[in-house]
């Protein structure tokens, strides 16, 4: 599977640019702050539906411009398609399959797999684990549609039992019977999810072991620990106890929702322990190890899209991943970096690897719908 051609029309800073693409490394060089990454976000939009950055649509219209589009031909072993996603000020977001509109979105998410690496990445060991939910959540979504429509009925039903414990404080009538019904909600999805995350960390320890001894080097011991309040006990028997809590927080203390995954180095919390270096190769050999996981259970081989690789990694780590490049470990490639020859000397002693390069710069022709 790999994209032929891209164009953004008012996407950010980008009033319109254009791309043919090749099947494997695709290289975007320019300046900082030109709009390498945001080519990036666009194809994530395409897999996503929406932005990895934010999830308000407006934040990606270029300034002053009220539309913005992102047009691709996506070639894949069941033929070649058209993809067209819409966003206009004031109206519904479309995506277009071949001219037809796509009624749910949830239905095309993983249409186009994909896996992105990222120099923020190293803050998903610092940040809340929200953020860690949302990766975790986002690639199994991209493969199994149940577990995407099992986790949106749970945040549904979520957000309807804390508005009832709200409504509770306020001094609206108490409704046991609602609560009820709400619990049982939250239990039968809840454990669904739950089962399917745990599943997935059992699947992936094992690549993710040996991406993290590959990049690193290193001999301890990277682990993925899944933290789970349904560990303990089901969903069911968490919202009895939690009852009287949850009432006074106004709001569901316990569920699938406040799981985690923590991040150890031979049983201590690389947060505080890691190195910056084994911080580093944990975050790309967990996104590494997910990308395994996609390719496996899609039966193709995900986009990979690598923000500033070149800049943040070490040589070592960086000669590590072109080799994996150079053995075809993955499909279609997407990399951006500020010097080109920087990239082209990476690439050189690897004549069979297919390298396409793209110079980002400010221009603005005519546009069109």
């Amino acid at each position: 599977m790999h994209l032929r051609r891209l164009k953004l029309q008012n996407f950010k800073n980008h009033t319109f640019v254009e791309f043919d693409l090749c099947q494997q490394v695709n290289c975007l060089t320019g300046l900082n702050g030109i709009g390498k990454t945001n080519v990036l976000d666009a194809i994530y939009y395409l897999s996503f539906t929406k932005s990895f950055f934010n999830s308000q649509d407006q934040y990606a219209l270029q300034h002053g411009a009220s539309w913005f589009t992102i047009d691709a031909e996506l070639e894949s072993a069941a033929g070649s398609n058209t993809l067209k996603l819409i966003y206009q000020t004031g109206q519904k977001k479309q995506l277009l399959i071949d001219q037809n509109e796509v009624e749910r979105f949830a239905d095309y998410i993983g249409t186009v797999p994909l896996i992105m690496i990222l120099p923020g990445d190293i803050q998903l060991i610092h940040e809340t684990a929200e953020a860690r939910r949302k990766l975790i959540d986002s690639v199994i979504a991209s493969c199994n549609k149940k577990y995407l429509a099992n986790l949106m009925a749970y945040n549904k039903y979520l957000d309807q039992r804390n508005k009832l414990l709200r409504d509770f404080a306020n001094g609206i009538t108490y409704d046991e019977s609602l609560l009820s019904i709400y619990n049982q909600r939250l239990h039968e999805y809840g454990q669904l999810v739950f089962e399917v995350r745990k599943q997935v960390l059992e699947a992936i320890q094992s690549n993710f072991h040996s991406h993290y001894k590959d990049i690193s080097g290193a001999k301890e011991l990277a682990q993925l620990v899944y933290v789970s309040d349904l560990h303990e006990m089901d969903m069911q028997t968490w919202l009895a106890q939690q009852s009287f809590t949850d009432r006074q927080a106004q709001r569901t203390t316990k569920g699938i929702h406040k799981d985690d995954f923590l991040f150890l180095l031979d049983d201590f919390a690389i947060k505080k322990y890691g190195s910056q270096g084994q911080q580093k190769s944990f975050v790309i050999a967990l996104k590494l190890a997910l990308y395994d996981y996609l390719q496996a259970q899609k039966g193709v081989q995900p986009l990979l899209l690598l923000d500033d690789i070149f800049e943040k990694l070490d040589a070592q780590r960086l000669r590590l991943l072109i080799q994996r490049i150079s053995q075809q470990a993955f499909g279609q490639i997407f990399i951006t970096d500020t010097h080109q020859q920087r990239v082209a000397d990476a690439f050189a002693s690897l004549p069979h690897v297919q390298v396409k390069y793209f110079e980002i710069a400010a221009f603005k022709p005519t546009l069109d719908r």
